[in-house]
C-alpha cells in the first residue's frame, strides 16, 4: 500500500505503538521487539516524507482488546486539542 503525501501541506504527526500478541509474553518491564521495530518503521516513513513529528504514544505490555489504554487516550485527547 502506498500513499502520495502532498508536499504543500505541513502535516503534524504523532505515532501511536501497541504491543503485539506474540510479545506478550516477554519481560513485562522490558521495552518489546515489537514496539523497537513499529518504532523504527514509522520514523523512517516520517523522515522520508518529510512530515512534521510531534509525538509517540506507546502502550507497551496493554492489551488491543480494549480502547482503555493510557498513550491511547491521550493521544485522542491531543488530537480532539489540535
Amino acid at each position: 500500500m502506498s500513499y502520495t503525501i502532498m508536499n504543500n501541506i505541513d502535516y503534524k504527526v504523532g505515532i501511536y505503538i501497541r504491543l503485539s500478541r506474540e510479545d506478550e509474553e516477554k519481560e513485562k518491564y522490558q521495552e518489546s521487539e515489537s514496539i523497537g521495530n513499529q518504532r523504527t518503521l514509522l520514523m523512517q516513513y516520517i523522515k522520508e516524507n518529510k512530515l512534521n513529528f510531534i509525538s509517540e504514544y506507546v502502550d507497551d505490555g496493554v492489551s488491543g482488546t480494549s480502547f482503555d489504554r493510557p498513550a491511547f487516550n491521550r493521544m485522542i485527547q491531543d488530537i480532539e486539542a489540535r
